[in-house]
């Protein structure tokens, strides 16, 4: 699969198309059709920057004009190669949840690894990721200079063009696949009268299980103990769970019915703190209660990057060396989902973080440098 994407990524570079998309969504129509109502495919959104909530139709929500590029050439991408194969799927989860799902489906997990990639939140992230490590550099500059560290509080490194550094990322989300491939897949049903909601940023992921750890890689999508969600609609949610440390849901079942209003409120939380600015929720649905989640839950607060840098220390040639660390750290909720419980025998032992699979973590690292060296070469 990684040679195919690779070889797609090349071909549709500079591809020029006569009829262009000018309206590109970032979360796309294929999962907010679910949410909707009517042959309008009428739903209600909350713009939590300007407080204010509307109706408005699928076409119209979560996108922005040439969010991804003037040519076309990623939007085709991703509506040939990663929302077509995933749609059937996400209808047939959707219209019969209790069915068999069949582990590590090939086009959902590939939709799921660029969705967490695509949204104006993972570029919003990526940028605080480059803030953090440029702050510490130039500080470490100012002192190595003897100037002030306020001197230099200010600067930070831009990219000439951040669509193609969200490119980039998105791209290099098509080989994340393999990192997710052992996750077990859940689907859980909301039979409670509040609905799920969707945010613009909708996968989230969290790890419960290592949430007082100090370790810095400690909330990576490869460490064990992580949990990943996505609203399909506003009955169901799909979950990937590392089934080595958690018992999720009922015995036997890849399906779990959810009867406590706290399993939803909880679900819905991560949706309204990973969001950048919107919640999109059926018609119906009390807008209030919307409001005043955004209002106690504030945006972009599921996680938050951190950076720290080591002293430098002499090395050949009159040269300096020096680390900058930076990692992310989760929110820390209180409580869980009831349905879900770490495992007896993992939770007697020491909570430690590692990579649940670091032959994949390695065979990633590796196909990444080989698609940039290729398309940078």
């Amino acid at each position: 699969m990684i040679a195919i994407l690779s070889s797609l990524a090349r071909e549709l570079e500079g591809q020029k198309l006569s009829n262009r998309t000018k309206n590109q969504h970032y979360v796309p129509r294929l999962l907010l059709r679910h949410f909707a109502t009517g042959v309008e495919e009428e739903v209600q959104v909350f713009d939590s920057t300007r407080t204010l909530s509307r109706s408005s139709i699928v076409r119209r929500v979560f996108s922005q004009n040439f969010f991804y590029d003037d040519d076309n050439s990623m939007e085709a991408f991703l509506a040939k190669e990663i929302e077509s194969p995933a749609n059937g799927p996400i209808k047939a989860i959707v219209a019969d949840p209790a069915q068999l799902i069949v582990p590590g489906h090939p086009a959902l997990l590939l939709f799921i690894a660029v969705q967490m990639t695509r949204t104006p939140g993972a570029r919003h992230e990526l940028m605080n990721f480059v803030d953090a490590f440029s702050g510490s550099l130039f500080e470490q500059l100012a002192e190595l200079n003897d100037l002030s560290i306020e001197a230099v509080k200010n600067l930070r490194l831009r990219p000439k063009d951040p669509r193609a550094v969200g490119n980039e990322l998105l791209l290099r989300s098509t080989l994340s696949c393999g990192l997710m491939e052992d996750l077990s897949w859940h689907v859980l049903t909301n039979s409670t009268d509040l609905p799920f909601v969707i945010s613009d940023h909708p996968v989230v992921h969290y790890n419960w299980y290592l949430k007082d750890s100090n370790d810095p890689g400690y909330t990576g999508i490869t460490k064990r103990g992580v949990q990943i969600f996505l609203p399909l609609s506003p009955s169901v949610t799909l979950a990937l769970i590392d089934k080595s440390v958690y018992k999720f849901g009922e015995k036997g079942s890849r399906c779990t019915e959810l009867h406590d209003k706290r399993d939803v409120e909880l679900l819905n939380s991560l949706q309204f703190r990973s969001r950048q600015d919107f919640i999109v929720f059926p018609l119906g649905m009390d807008a209030g209660y919307v409001q005043r989640c955004c209002t106690d839950l504030p945006a972009d607060s599921l996680g938050s990057v951190h950076a720290s840098r080591t002293d430098p220390v002499p090395i050949s040639d009159n040269k300096l060396s020096s680390y900058v660390i930076q990692w992310r750290r989760q929110v820390s909720y209180a409580n869980w989902l009831t349905v879900c419980r770490i495992k007896r025998r993992v939770s007697k032992r020491v909570v430690e973080c590692f990579d649940r699979s670091p032959e994949n973590v390695a065979a990633y690292q590796t196909a990444v440098r080989e698609l940039f060296d290729q398309t940078n070469s």
